[in-house]
């Protein structure tokens, strides 16, 4: 009979596990999606382990491979650079029927420009067939590395030596800022790119009207700079969306996101015949390092030269959800059948509700693990994924060995348990090494201390901005993002089992029905004395009496605090925007902009964070209150030797 209701219950969760994987990664079809060729397509070359910040480059033969990869895909191509072995690009590129628009780097170094735009100027020369425009520096205003007069001297070298039409480019509003270059030019090369904006803006955001709000914007910024340039050929260098990633206001990164822009720009591009090129041929690890996991996934294909999707086919969100739905299900009904052999005392109620539990963890615990995995762009990365997927498994184990305890009547004596912070921490350090395996209580209490502190230092460095050395790349001096809270990803999944799932069980033990009162168990139940909820036993977790009410919780106060402060500045710094409208109110910054809160909570990525570290703040909150419930211990009376 237990075997049959451990089979039940593994068919149920597991055919909900199915839900859970397939409905959100089914295959989406795309309205306007076709398999036509994109205009043109940046390309770097980069494959895992190459960086420019490195100085290793890929081999011309490796960029013939790259170029061969895009064929059918685009007609053009778009470079950034004229060394690194990029030469290969307007060499081959014809082989494949590709064009080339031929960029040189420029930064703050005049040798670098020099070398940079003579070779510009050669290749150009060299490759007539193939080359068909030519541009001068990429966002170096933006960057402020050079000032515009600085800049017009380059792009004049080159136009005198050049017969292909020469432009620069940068985002839209640098233009606006330095009309003169135009005269400089031949055409003017814009970058609009709306999760970046100052405002970003996502997909699904709509005008009064019911129309795309991205839509209005894109043809709204090319306009604009139509205005101010009559005369002059308008052509958008760069324009895309990220597969994966943190969401910036209601922008969120993604794999359909992505197609669903592509897809929308490209229905705009053919109404209002705009000349474009899309970001970037391929995923760029090296950009990880500067730009979180969202700087890495601009590519049409990943890094290993995979397409993400095909043109005009459906796209999945998570191609590889039935690997990680049938390792997930297996983990989940390998811990069920453990709980079912070792634990026969367990009748149907326990083995449905630890069916339940042991799939929750083993969801949660390969989702998060499959996420940090697959943003491992880097050897530190892959030591950080290894280090968190040890952390959580030792918690997931205590979380479940706790539970399987608490349903076979197997807990540990109540008044071992450490009520607060102090007490546990001591209690953990007067136990037996050898002894922690069989003490899940303690255990989890210790992990859930540790992965405390983690969240709280998540919390804050999502929510900082911190600029401070200098790093050297070949002869120049770059200024080193020590902490850029745009970069960082939101860690949801690696938090919702000690947040979610644990209050879960927590709350199922609140609600179960034992002799102590509903209403005394709620405290108790919820405080980090009780982590593991109430287990039924009739004895009191011990909190030993002191002389003061707020001394024995000062570990407490803190954590919750820094918990909720930190979560609640995250979510209204995500809602914080910078306007360059020269209108009043606001924080002023150091470039003139003005910081206002105009979207909180439209970042829900930031949202789910937030509530994920609020969850985790209970316990400590919960023994606050029981603490402060608490009667103070007596002072000794005086004795009568005292008084000699």
């Amino acid at each position: 009979m237990r075997v049959l209701v451990a089979l039940i219950a593994f068919v149920a969760v597991a055919a909900l596990n199915l839900l859970w994987w397939w409905w959100p990664n089914r295959p989406v079809e795309i309205a306007g999606w076709t398999n036509a060729p994109l205009q043109s397509v940046s390309f770097a070359p980069y494959r895992p382990g190459q960086s420019p910040l490195t100085r290793t480059f890929p081999t011309p033969d490796q960029i013939e491979e790259d170029l061969k990869r895009l064929q059918g895909k685009v007609r053009a191509v778009r470079t950034y650079s004229t060394g690194e072995n990029l030469e290969a690009v307007p060499q081959r590129a014809g082989k494949y029927g590709l064009k080339v628009w031929h960029g040189a780097w420029l930064n703050d170094n005049d040798k670098e420009n020099l070398e940079q735009i003579n070779l510009l100027i050669d290749h150009a020369n060299k490759y007539k067939d193939t080359v068909e425009r030519v541009i001068v520096g990429n966002e170096v205003l933006l960057r402020k590395e050079l000032t515009a007069n600085q800049l017009r001297r380059y792009i004049r070298q080159v136009k005198q030596r050049v017969s292909q039409p020469v432009t620069y480019a940068d985002v839209w509003e640098f233009w606006m800022r330095n009309p003169s270059l135009a005269d400089d030019v031949d055409f003017i090369t814009i970058h609009i790119l709306p999760y970046w904006e100052d405002v970003p803006i996502g997909l699904d955001r709509r005008e009064p009207d019911g129309k795309p709000t991205i839509e209005k914007h894109i043809v709204d910024i090319y306009k604009k700079v139509q205005e101010r340039f009559p005369g002059k050929t308008i052509v958008i260098g760069e324009t895309g969306w990220p597969s994966d990633g943190r969401m910036r206001s209601d922008a969120r990164p993604g794999r359909v996101e992505q197609v669903r822009y592509f897809s929308t720009f490209r229905s705009i591009a053919d109404r209002e015949k705009f000349d474009y090129n899309v970001v970037e041929a391929f995923d760029q690890y090296w950009k990880a390092r500067q730009e979180g996991t969202v700087g890495a996934a601009w590519g049409l294909l990943d890094a290993q030269r995979r397409d993400k999707f095909e043109l005009g086919k459906p796209v999945s969100a998570e191609p590889h959800w039935p690997i990680l739905f049938t390792l997930s299900t297996l983990t989940g009904g390998l811990m069920l059948g453990g709980f079912v052999v070792m634990r026969r005392q367990a009748r149907g109620k326990a083995i449905t509700i630890f069916a339940v539990f042991a799939q929750l963890v083993a969801t949660c615990y390969v989702q998060a693990t499959w996420i940090d995995l697959s943003r491992t762009f880097y050897f530190e990365k892959m030591v950080g994924v290894v280090f968190w997927a040890v952390l959580l498994g030792l918690f997931s184990y205590a979380l479940l060995r706790g539970i399987a305890d608490s349903l076979t009547g197997k807990m540990a004596d109540p008044s071992l348990y450490g009520a607060r912070v102090r007490e546990a921490w001591r209690a953990w350090r007067e136990l037996p090494r050898y002894q922690i395996v069989k003490r899940a209580d303690l255990m989890l209490q210790m992990l859930y201390l540790v992965l405390t502190v983690i969240c709280i230092f998540y919390l804050i460095v999502i929510s900082i901005d911190w600029y401070d050395g200098v790093i050297r790349i070949g002869e120049t001096w770059y200024r080193q993002i020590a902490i850029d809270g745009r970069y960082r990803d939101f860690p949801i999944w690696s938090f919702v089992i000690p947040s979610i799932v644990l209050m879960a069980w927590k709350t199922l033990t609140i609600v179960r029905s034992e002799p102590a009162s509903r209403a005394d168990r709620w405290p108790k139940a919820l405080s980090f004395g009780r982590l593991l909820g109430y287990d039924g036993s009739k004895g009191f977790v011990r909190m030993d009496r002191t002389y003061s009410r707020l001394r024995p919780i000062l570990p407490e106060i803190a954590l919750s605090f820094l918990l909720v402060f930190w979560a609640v500045v995250m979510v209204v710094t995500e809602g914080a925007i910078k306007l360059h409208d020269g209108g009043a109110g606001g924080f002023v910054a150091v470039d003139g902009g003005r910081w206002v809160i105009g979207t909180l909570f439209w970042n829900t990525q930031a949202d789910w964070f937030g509530t994920l570290a609020i969850l985790m703040a209970i316990p400590y909150l919960a023994t606050i209150y029981v603490s402060l419930r608490e009667p103070l211990a007596e002072p000794p009376p005086d004795s009568y030797t005292s008084k000699w």
